[in-house]
């Protein structure tokens, strides 16, 4: 595995790790579409992951998952997004075997986006871990409450879920960030943004001008 360790991208990378609920995802996504970058949502692939083994009751199928297969045939990824998923993802992802496969694939996307010329690629050791010399490093946070509200307004849950929500994440934020491997933190070169107080647009146009400054594909 050592020469995973020396990863250089060849094509640019704008990378964007946080936490659940942050708008990592959201911010990601209208990046990608600004600048005509391909987008990779790695928690997808994790997702994938903990889908098919909560499916097939196999633990030794977990790693044999074919992702650009799942892809073409599985159209619709809202089945993903369970928080039954979620939890599932979580454990799954502290599997070397499952974390080792995964980036070899994410890695291939930086150095190979569909479109030829570049990729915006968030989740939670894109920069510390998967891409460590993205020309672009984000890392996106908010307070928990408000994490919560958002996650529990995305999947149209009652109020009385809220506090079901938070503990969910609650409970996620600790695993992410005490795992052995590859745990949840923001690299000394990520440039922070607290989502809290910020709508959309004021994020994106927060990320929008760090790139202008510190980039030269835009």
């Amino acid at each position: 595995m050592q020469e995973l360790k020396n990863f250089r991208n060849s094509k640019p990378v704008i990378a964007i790790d946080g936490t659940a609920g942050s708008g990592k995802g959201t911010l990601a996504r209208n990046l990608s579409k600004q600048l005509k970058f391909d987008h990779l949502d790695t928690g997808l692939l994790y997702r994938i992951y903990a889908y098919e083994y909560i499916n097939k009751k196999e633990s030794s199928n977990i790693i044999s998952v074919d992702i650009n297969k799942w892809f073409v045939e599985n159209k619709n990824l809202e089945k993903l997004r369970s928080e039954e998923i979620s939890e599932f993802a979580s454990k799954v992802s502290q599997k070397k075997q499952v974390r080792d496969s995964l980036i070899i694939f994410q890695r291939n996307f930086a150095d190979n986006p569909p479109n030829g010329k570049g990729s915006v690629i968030d989740g939670r050791d894109i920069a510390t871990i998967i891409v460590p010399q993205a020309e672009i490093k984000f890392f996106i946070d908010a307070k928990i409450e408000i994490r919560a509200l958002r996650r529990k307004n995305q999947l149209n849950l009652n109020t009385k879920e809220f506090n079901k929500i938070l503990n969910q994440m609650i409970k996620r934020d600790n695993k992410d960030r005490s795992r052995s491997i590859s745990p949840l933190k923001k690299s000394r070169d990520s440039f922070l943004i607290d989502t809290s107080n910020f709508n959309e647009k004021e994020v994106f146009d927060i990320a929008i001008n760090h790139i202008k400054k510190n980039a030269d594909f835009i």
